[in-house]
């Protein structure tokens, strides 16, 4: 956010890098980052979740799909090209959040991922209502309110993904999967009499 308004006072909106409004601002390029390591995360959590997990490993499994379904289009921008976008997007947002509840249900990190997918919905609520608001109190791209809106779209999406980052990370059950050794023979199996 800072960066934003840094470059709006300073440079006019001239440093192409800290202009979060340009596809490929530092903060767009770290939004990028953290859903690419994401969606590793997520499916290192489907592959290392045993399949007696009850609905774990499904969460799993969807929210890594979801997550390369948002990679691609923040890759591509795609949801721009694509009229009433917010109609298809929100619910893959709401899927992922679901997903996700369901992953950190009971675990710890659950409140980083309830507080990354508030984010992600704040920012994208900002996103589809924030030009209209804008535009409707006769703000322009110019002016300082403008900038505040961008500023906050991407502060709120990018923080959404670290701390999603940052529960997932507590979530995925990392370290060597090692069978369980059968239990050892019972007295009556060695031979003592009871």
């Amino acid at each position: 956010m800072a960066t934003q308004l840094l470059d709006f006072g300073a440079w006019s909106l001239r440093v192409r890098a800290l202009d979060a409004s340009y596809e490929w601002s530092w903060s767009h390029v770290a939004s990028t980052a953290c859903i690419a390591i994401g969606t590793v995360l997520c499916a290192a959590g489907a592959a290392r979740t045993g399949a007696g997990d009850g609905r774990r490993r499904p969460a799993w499994r969807a929210a890594a799909v979801l997550m390369v379904v948002l990679l691609a289009d923040n890759v591509t921008r795609l949801h721009e090209h694509v009229p009433h976008w917010p109609v298809v997007y929100a619910p893959i947002v709401v899927g992922l959040g679901v997903a996700m509840a369901t992953v950190a249900a009971g675990q710890p990190g659950a409140r980083l991922v309830q507080a990354a997918v508030a984010l992600l919905c704040l920012s994208l609520v900002i996103h589809v209502a924030g030009p209209k608001a804008v535009s409707a109190l006769g703000w322009s791209p110019t002016s300082l309110a403008f900038q505040v809106k961008v500023a906050l779209k991407e502060g709120t999406e990018l923080a959404g993904w670290v701390l999603l980052l940052t529960g997932l990370a507590r979530l995925v059950p990392f370290g060597v999967r090692r069978p369980r050794p059968a239990p050892g023979p019972g007295p009556a199996e060695q031979g003592y009499a009871a």
